[in-house]
């Protein structure tokens, strides 16, 4: 009896370390994401105000 419970019990561990590990991988993603849309952002509202710079040149 006491086989078959350890069994159960390892297998839970296995799958929670699992869920812990996707949880992880996923918000480091979605973090990482988060950051290049950033800098995408600014990178483009400076390449707007260079164009508005170059617009107004006599």
């Amino acid at each position: 009896m006491d086989n078959k419970g350890q069994g159960a019990l390892e297998y839970l561990l296995l799958i929670g370390g699992a869920v812990l590990i996707a949880t992880i991988v996923l918000l480091i993603i979605i973090g990482s994401t988060g950051s290049t849309n950033n800098i995408i952002n600014n990178n483009l509202n400076q390449f707007t105000h260079a164009l508005d710079n170059a617009a107004n040149l006599p």
